[in-house]
């Protein structure tokens, strides 16, 4: 999947943050990131987490969002279900605040722009990331 990903830069501009966990030692997911120009933040599990969240065999993709100290699962699927992932609607689309545009009910607070209004070419957001639309 990490190879289909669009560029984060897309992503992060609606403060959405795409992780990969695996299983891999940190020198073999080093070595295959650093081949493929991958930068997503990509963790290496020795818990329990994979089975937790009900992937224990194969690949599964969550969606959390964070209100302060807490931590809320609010997407998930598995298997061949999340197969078409890996573009910036896709991704954006199940978070719980999704594409964060006027046309979506989002909780007071968080901000929304028109359609579209947001996206910029990969290199262009503001220094920071964030959106500037």
């Amino acid at each position: 999947m990490a190879d289909q990903v669009a560029h984060l830069a897309h992503l992060n501009a609606r403060d959405t943050t795409l992780a990969f966990a695996s299983r891999a030692p940190q020198a073999d997911i080093a070595r295959v990131k650093a081949r493929m120009g991958w930068t997503m933040p990509w963790y290496t599990m020795t818990d329990g987490f994979d089975a937790d969240f009900g992937v224990d065999e194969w690949h599964g993709t969550n969606a959390f969002i964070r209100d302060g100290d807490r931590v809320f699962r609010t997407y998930f699927v598995n298997n061949r279900g999340d197969e078409p992932m890996g573009g910036t609607w896709s991704y954006l689309d199940i978070t719980a605040l999704g594409r964060q545009e006027e046309w979506e009910d989002s909780p007071e607070g968080y901000p929304q722009t028109p359609p579209y209004a947001w996206w910029r070419w990969h290199d262009s957001y503001g220094d920071d990331g964030a959106s500037q639309g």
